[in-house]
């Protein structure tokens, strides 16, 4: 019995020895091939990259199956595999072997045992906009700098070369500071540069903002890459772009001739603002932000621009650019406000309460709309980009964006946490649509969350991607 009984319990102790191998090595190896895929956002071009990736991965076998862990010896690891063949992904293979001598099989002559474990990581391109809230309230409470060092941070997670990193501000203009692109990080200036340049003021057009990022998106025109919109605010939204139709009666002489609406006898194209916390209107701005010399954007009269055709018009008057805006608060040049901003994002919706005028507009008589016109445009300008509607200017829309949210709590009047879930499809949004992608609402208390809270989104992003 003992002639059997031993060479049987051999057997089960090698079995053991080599399945605990097996399992460590695995384990190595699996992690191993993700290192390498996240190794791939190192370097400026594809080369010193896919040489990041294969270091990455050969010293994460090596920090993670030491030889001779139980009896084991002779680790052999392959040079990794980069395959670039498929468009807009890459896929790092990890393959490793160790011996395992077997110490009771080993008397009866069957020799050592090769273990092998092998791995495969795809990392898929990764086209992100970071549209991002610059608004005075950021200044106000400290922000802007601990902001823009997080923003920083965030961008060199990406690979240089292959990722697409675009970055478009808001606050009372929107203006995209660095175009869709992967040269984010070798361009001149690049997008750090850019920046750095930020100043922060002015109030927050939110649904521009989040359109502007899907025009980025729908004119790069990548669907089998990930696509995603970084939306970070402070604040609830505060400014829509609409073509206010202008009264009959009004002094305004350089609008768009046209009846648009009853009593209206034309246009004037703006960011119809109001302040948050402040149920009142305010005069057409312009949206679009001055641009210098060197690309970065110049803020003026703390980014309360007047627009260009707003000669002789009533909330114009006493317009200087010393810093004074005397009638920004008067509505007389309006007959109301359109129900639909110029991108096609309704300011009427179920999820904030407007009250209609005569003429079928949102009333200017009712203060209360202001904030609630804002935050139904934002929210629907949202809804509409996760279901890649028609971008006119592109005559094509773009499925499956993710849209990420991060909000700052320490504005005086801090964004809703319930719009940025909205915005974002988050799991606890009320209106969670599981047919729709799934993004994520990141909340920052303070600005020494800021740094966790992009990096969280990061990682969230490159999850995704491999």
């Amino acid at each position: 019995m003992l002639v059997l009984l031993i060479p049987m319990l051999g057997l089960l102790f090698d079995g053991s020895m080599i399945f605990i191998n097996k399992s460590r090595l695995q384990g190595a190896v699996d992690g191993a091939a993700l290192a390498g895929a996240r190794a791939l956002a190192r370097g400026a071009d594809s080369a010193s990259q896919t040489a990041a990736a294969r270091a990455a991965a050969i010293a994460y076998v090596n920090l993670n199956y030491a030889n001779g862990y139980f009896f084991s010896s002779n680790v052999v690891i392959s040079t990794p595999t980069i395959d670039l063949s498929v468009q807009f992904q890459r896929t790092v293979t990890v393959v490793a072997q160790v011996t395992y001598p077997g110490l009771f099989v080993g008397f009866l002559n069957l020799g050592s045992t090769t273990i092998y474990a092998t791995a495969t990581s795809t990392r898929k391109d990764v086209n992100v906009v970071m549209v991002v809230d610059r608004s005075g309230s950021l200044a106000l409470s400290g922000s802007c700098a601990p902001l823009l060092a997080a923003e920083a941070n965030f961008v060199a997670q990406f690979a240089s070369g292959r990722d697409n990193v675009g970055l478009v501000t808001f606050a009372s203009s929107t203006y995209v500071n660095f175009p869709l692109g992967n040269t984010f990080d070798t361009a001149s200036p690049n997008i750090t540069t850019m920046i750095n340049g930020i100043s922060c003021a002015g109030s927050t057009s939110s649904a521009m903002g989040l359109w502007t990022g899907y025009d980025q998106l729908v004119q790069l025109n990548e669907p089998g890459a990930l696509n995603v919109i970084l939306f970070f605010t402070d604040g609830q939204p505060t400014g829509v772009v609409f073509a206010m139709p202008v009264a009959n009666a009004s002094p305004c002489t350089n609008y768009t001739p046209g009846a648009p609406a009853p009593g209206a006898k034309g246009t004037i194209t703006g960011l119809y603002n109001t302040y948050t916390n402040v149920s009142q209107f305010f005069g057409i701005l312009n949206q679009t932000g001055v641009t210098g010399g060197n690309g970065l954007q110049y803020i003026q009269n703390d980014d309360l621009v007047p627009a260009p055709n707003s000669n002789g018009c009533a909330y114009y008057s006493g317009w200087s650019n010393n810093g004074t805006a005397n009638n920004m608060g008067v509505t007389t040049d309006f007959v109301g406000v359109p129900l639909t901003d110029v991108f096609g994002n309704s300011a009427d919706t179920s999820y904030q309460s407007i009250t209609l005028n005569g003429a079928g507009l949102i009333d200017l008589g009712n203060s209360n709309n202001a904030q609630a016109m804002a935050l139904n445009a934002a929210d629907s300008a949202a809804t509409r980009i996760r279901a890649g509607v028609t971008d006119p200017n592109y005559s094509r829309g773009l499925t499956n964006i993710l849209i990420y949210s991060i909000g700052l709590g320490n504005a005086a009047i801090p964004a809703s946490p319930v719009f940025l879930e909205r915005v974002s499809n988050d799991v606890r949004s009320p209106i969670y649509n599981s047919s729709e992608p799934q993004g994520l609402y990141v909340y920052a208390a303070s600005t020494s969350d800021l740094q966790a809270a992009f990096a969280s989104v990061a990682s969230q992003i490159l999850r995704l991607a491999k």
